[in-house]
């Protein structure tokens, strides 16, 4: 690519107002092949469509699309490369990681034995290059790609704090924190020189998710909080939403659910101005869950699970796990078969090796959609089922409960309800105990044990036995206070429930104890009042 050609790239990529894109459309002073110059246009023409709107929208998909159409007659190389990024990189933008992959794929082939100083733009489109890698979990492939950027970065670029903040990111994943962390004091270093405030922010926000996998809450606490405060005085809504979204999961972690639910909404609100954040808003309604749970608030716990399954279906295919997932098995199969074609060009050309590539290939990609069809209708009957099977308990809670209340309620009543909760935390122990045998889904094990807890007595229900066993049987109540003094509360739960003639097991599960707690409670009474011949339990 010539050098007219090349600062004609690098100009459009400057282009920030209409009045600059009118300008640059109409400027003749680049001497250009005519498809290449139409290229250029088309892609900046769709850029500034895609920035005005901030979405993927019609407009720019079909100018990317008629742009690549003229692209299959040229056969500059570095050219090739600068255009395959853009359009994979807009799809990316977007989290469109299935449609963004073809583009990623050529330009991965190009860029292979090829001189870095020769590429367009080279410092940027390295980068983005390295960033899509590092999306779809091949990490190492990706700081391939931002290392060679970093060569062709001067120091005092902003692109430079960029790269080597995701150098740190790749190593996170790769649980290399040591490594992560010698290139986040660099990230921070190279922002201060630039006054890049935000990318500043960003650093000390992947610190905090360091801190926070350490258990430092306190530590990554006051990281989030700092680079909150730079990310909203420099008007960076993105970056505060991310670390909020961080700073919550930490509160939800260490239970301050009310600091979690206020961050949350924020962001929230952020990401309802957007159409691209879907995955990010998942993460929010997961959290928003657990806080539901946890306050007991049915009605909200209820929207959250309404929307996490919305929000699973949308993504599933495009920026989900599942997406990642595919496109990165995606990749390595591409490499693969790049390594079969190198193979092939070294022996005959033989037509039945040609044939038979491309059926074990086809074969592949049928076993895997199949297998990928499979995985997904199973993941979905699972969710469904676990779900239905919580959704069936908390009903048949609802429904105790209910009967207790529309009785005259009275210790035999009572009794009734104490055996039917018991019966209940029978069959949810017996599930919690098979999906710890499963080894998997710990979400769905974690809503059990939420649901186990909510079936034990509550102080108001043990407020209101009180009331009713005091009703019915005041000369025991009063005999048990006036000759036993110094009973704890715990002490007189296990002597009432004693008293309707519960087992220690019964007991036990009524309280949240274990059998042997209970025995040894039972032993300590009988000892403290051991000179009491009236003391029985």
């Amino acid at each position: 690519m010539s050098t007219i050609e090349t600062n004609y790239v690098v100009k459009a990529s400057e282009i920030n107002s209409e009045k600059e894109l009118i300008t640059f459309l109409n400027s003749d002073s680049y001497k250009i092949i005519s498809n290449k110059k139409e290229i250029i246009n088309k892609v900046v023409l769709a850029n500034f469509f895609s920035k005005q709107l901030d979405r993927s929208n019609p407009k720019s998909l079909q100018l990317y699309k008629d742009a690549l159409k003229l692209s299959s007659d040229i056969k500059d190389k570095n050219f090739l490369i600068w255009f395959y990024t853009s359009f994979g990189f807009y799809y990316y933008t977007y989290n469109d990681y299935p449609n963004a992959l073809p583009l990623f794929l050529k330009t991965s082939k190009l860029l292979e034995n090829n001189h870095d100083k020769d590429i367009i733009d080279s410092c940027n489109i390295l980068k983005l290059n390295g960033f899509f890698w590092s999306t779809i979990e091949d990490n190492n492939k990706s700081n391939e790609y931002l290392e060679r950027a970093l060569q062709q970065c001067s120091t005092n670029n902003q692109n430079y704090g960029t790269i080597l903040n995701n150098i740190a990111l790749n190593y996170i994943k790769l649980n290399n924190f040591q490594k992560a962390l010698t290139y986040l004091e660099k990230t921070k270093t190279a922002a201060i020189t630039i006054n890049d405030k935000v990318r500043y922010a960003k650093a000390l926000g992947d610190i905090a998710y360091i801190e926070a996998h350490r258990k430092n809450y306190s530590k990554a606490i006051s990281l989030l909080k700092e680079d909150i405060e730079i990310s909203q005085a420099e008007n960076s809504d993105k970056n505060t939403m991310f670390a909020q979204i961080r700073l919550a999961t930490i509160y939800v972690e260490t239970k301050q659910y009310q600091n979690a639910k206020t961050l949350l909404l924020d962001a929230l609100a952020y990401i309802k101005t957007k159409t691209y954040l879907a995955s990010n808003e998942l993460d929010i309604q997961k959290l928003l869950l657990q806080i539901a749970v946890h306050e007991k608030n049915d009605n909200a716990e209820l929207a959250a699970r309404r929307r996490i399954e919305s929000l699973t279906d949308q993504i599933i295919l495009q920026d989900g796990v599942e997406a990642v997932k595919m496109a990165n098995w995606q990749s390595q199969k591409e490499r693969v078969e790049w390594q079969l074609e190198a193979e092939q060009n070294k022996a005959e050309k033989s037509k039945v090796i040609k044939w038979f590539l491309l059926a074990v290939s086809l074969l592949l990609c049928a076993l895997v959609a199949s297998i990928y069809q499979l995985n997904k209708r199973k993941i979905r009957l699972l969710k469904s089922s676990y779900e239905k099977q919580i959704l069936k308990f908390k009903l048949d809670q609802v429904e105790s409960d209910k009967k207790l209340q529309s009785t005259n309620t009275s210790l035999a009543s009572f009794k009734a309800y104490l055996v039917d909760r018991n019966k209940h935390i029978d069959d949810i122990d017996n599930e919690i105990t098979k999906l710890r045998q499963i080894g998997k889904a710990t979400k769905t094990l974690s809503a059990m044990e939420e649901l186990k807890i909510s079936h034990l007595v509550t102080d108001e229900n043990w407020n209101k036995f009180k009331e009713v066993f005091i009703r019915e049987e005041p000369e025991y109540y009063q005999y048990i206070l006036n000759s036993f003094p110094g009973l704890t509360e715990s002490n007189l739960r296990i002597i009432l429930l004693n008293r309707l003639n519960l087992n220690n097991l019964e007991i036990a599960q009524l309280l949240g104890l274990s059998v042997d707690g209970v025995k040894k409670s039972k032993q300590r009474l009988r000892k403290k009042f051991d000179n009491d011949d009236n003391f029985v339990i």
